[in-house]
């Protein structure tokens, strides 16, 4: 499968589910999306320290939806030959529903200015042989540099394909692309010391962006598994907490996010609501969704429901400046259409948020954070329980340590207990420096100030 094949294919398909809908539409099925998803991937996986399966893949979905006066039907189909068959499915679902709104309607077109590319020609020349190659340098480079680390599975991917919508409303817009992907999971162990489970990864666009991310990937992945391997119990102590770009997330900006979900706002459940225009988070923070950098791994020009995208502010200064809407919820808000932030595929109906979040960077450089006075825990991971409507949140700190006068002291059984809305208050400061996760969302270092850390005596 190469990109002439796919290009031909997508082309192929809006025909195809164009006609489909025309053909829906001379029925009395007025109101039809189809979201088409399709993926052809090469893999090789690890397991045990050792190379263990190649596959090719490839599979194409059909999400169906239909409205009809206030009602939704929605199925999923991966058969294009019968999708006709789907479509009166849906219709029949909807029809069936006992609970209409006329706010449920597909939207209308909105207008894209131009369509991204993502997919390099030259990911064409690679193949199974590259990605086995791949996966030796990885086992390589864990016999030379960290030789107590168990990979426990691993896997590397060339993915190429493209993401189509076509609706009665008049929408019809599509998308290709390719990358590269490698991730790895494991822990260190040394006889009897057994260390926490860690995790990292890269993708990139062509061989020669992937390379360079993923070595870099893997030292960060074995240096996390090793400094978890000597972790040892510490006391309680109030003080600082030290978040990585990978434990932004995790901490605290995934519940935050969460809360300005238009659903969650309608049904109650977010702190968030009525909060819009309000400081809601230290001045520090500025952050957007940008999901037009070129380049990047979720740059697209459309969303679940082809409407346009574009960069959006969310916090400036720690200030709320937006919802995230898709069409039903938009409307339900009092607004005539969304603002962009559908997302889901082909096996879901439209939700809403971002999807390429950047956070600003501050002006403290991060060795600074590594050199506090008094005690700072630096969080790897943090695995526990978090309850989104409130932001209350406790979890045990994985692969973390405490820093203190200038010593790193790996720590096992810490615990650490709090609010996701009181600690976006609690920022001290953000770095200069930050990390594309994942080739797409962008974060500093962030530390955060007045913790309780619940630790072990004795």
């Amino acid at each position: 499968m190469d990109r002439n094949s796919i290009q031909k294919k997508i082309e192929s398909q809006k025909d195809i589910l164009g006609s489909l809908i025309s053909k829906a539409k001379s029925e009395g099925i007025d109101e039809v999306e189809i979201f088409s998803s399709y993926g052809y991937s090469e893999d090789v996986s690890l397991e045990k320290n050792d190379l263990n399966n190649c596959t090719a893949t490839e599979e194409n979905m059909f999400g169906i939806r239909v409205v009809t006066a206030g009602k939704q039907g929605f199925s999923v189909s991966n058969h294009l030959p019968s999708l006709y068959e789907s479509i009166k499915e849906a219709y029949s679902l909807a029809k069936a529903q006992t609970t209409p709104d006329l706010d449920l309607v597909l939207p209308e077109p909105d207008p894209i200015l131009k369509t991204f590319d993502s997919y390099d020609p030259t990911i064409d020349g690679l193949g199974m042989e590259d990605l086995v190659g791949f996966a030796k340098t990885t086992l390589g480079l864990r016999s030379e540099k960290f030789p107590k680390v168990n990979i426990d599975s691993g896997e590397f991917s060339i993915s190429k394909g493209f993401k189509l919508i076509v609706s009665s409303k008049g929408i019809s817009v599509g998308e290709i692309g390719a990358g590269i992907s490698g991730s790895f999971m494991g822990m260190a162990v040394d006889g009897d010391l057994v260390g926490s489970f860690d995790y990292d990864s890269a993708s990139g666009n062509h061989k020669s962006e992937f390379l360079p991310r993923f070595e870099k990937a893997f030292s960060t992945f074995g240096e996390k598994c090793m400094g978890a391997l000597n972790a040892r119990t510490y006391p309680s102590f109030k003080g600082k907490v030290l978040l990585p770009p990978d434990a932004v997330y995790s901490f605290f900006l995934g519940s935050f996010i969460g809360s300005l979900n238009g659903t969650s706002l309608r049904k109650g459940k977010s702190k968030m609501a009525g909060n819009l225009g309000k400081q809601v988070a230290s001045s520090l923070l500025n952050i957007w969704d940008d999901p037009t950098i070129p380049g990047y791994a979720g740059t697209t020009s459309f969303d679940r429901e082809g409407q346009a995208t574009k960069k959006q502010p969310i916090l400036t200064n720690g200030v709320l400046d937006t919802y995230f809407y898709n069409t039903f919820e938009a409307k339900k808000a009092g607004f005539k259409k969304s603002n962009g932030f559908a997302t889901g595929g082909a096996q879901s109906l439209p939700s809403a948020g971002p999807r390429q979040l950047q956070i600003q960077p501050g002006q403290t450089p991060k060795d600074e954070f590594f050199n506090q006075t008094g005690k700072t825990l630096f969080v790897n991971r943090i695995s526990g329980t978090s309850d989104g409507p409130s932001g209350d949140f406790s979890g045990v700190i994985k692969g973390g340590y405490v820093l203190e006068a200038g010593e790193k002291i790996p720590v096992k059984e810490v615990q650490v207990v709090g609010n996701v809305f009181q600690a976006m208050n609690q920022i001290e400061a953000i770095s200069k420096e930050g990390e594309l996760l994942g080739e797409s969302y962008f974060v500093p270092y962030i530390l955060l100030d007045g913790f309780s850390v619940t630790g072990v005596t004795g």
